[in-house]
């Protein structure tokens, strides 16, 4: 017999690990979180309850990845950099488009209303998931790169961020998550125009 013992190859768990982010996704957005179970979880994603706790310690870890991974879809889609090439308008579209990832789709459109559910009703746990990113960053980035080029003019980029987002939050999400997308059918001009605001306010 021979005594080399051949090594078994570690399994891959990242197909077992997506299975479960997806059953999550799933079960959260047809019941809600408070509602959704690890079991139900564990029976959409086709695995154990204990493989599910080998991953995810909690329901609560495993709902802020789900949570981090959508996020992470959106800031993938924007600019890095401030290009001098392209017009303000054309980037801060670009910018726009990102940030209506989260509900242009029916599952991030679910996504979107279960987040927004859970931090209405638990704020406590809604500020502590929200603590752990920060909001605009690389478009903050952005506007200040804008200035420096002299293209913009502003005192504070945190609160021209905020009010730009709050217009395309206002203008385009919210109708999108009352509507199930149907408002995102007329987003070409709202788009244009709310773009057009913020560089009559913001741009030299």
């Amino acid at each position: 017999m021979s005594d080399v013992i051949k090594k078994r190859k570690p399994r891959d768990t990242s197909q077992k690990r997506r299975s479960i982010v997806d059953g999550a996704i799933r079960v959260f957005t047809e019941n809600g979180f408070e509602a959704s179970s690890v079991d139900r979880i564990a029976e959409v994603a086709g695995v154990s309850k204990r493989t599910v706790y080998n991953h995810f310690q909690s329901k609560e870890i495993l709902f802020q990845t789900i949570v981090a991974d959508f996020l992470k879809g959106r800031e993938e889609l924007k600019p890095i950099k401030y290009s001098n090439k392209l017009s303000l308008h054309e980037q801060l579209r670009e910018f726009a488009i990102a940030e209506l990832y989260l509900i242009d789709d029916p599952v991030r459109r679910g996504l979107s209303r279960l987040l927004t559910s859970t931090f209405l009703m638990d704020t406590e746990f809604g500020k502590m998931t929200r603590g752990q990113y920060e909001p605009h960053t690389i478009f903050i980035q952005w506007l200040n790169a804008a200035k420096a080029n002299n293209k913009m003019d502003f005192e504070s980029p945190e609160l021209a961020a905020q009010m730009f987002y709050g217009m395309v939050e206002g203008c385009l999400t919210w109708g999108a998550l009352i509507s199930d997308g149907a408002t995102l059918k007329h987003k070409d001009p709202v788009l244009d125009e709310l773009i057009t605001i913020f560089l009559s306010r913001y741009g030299c």
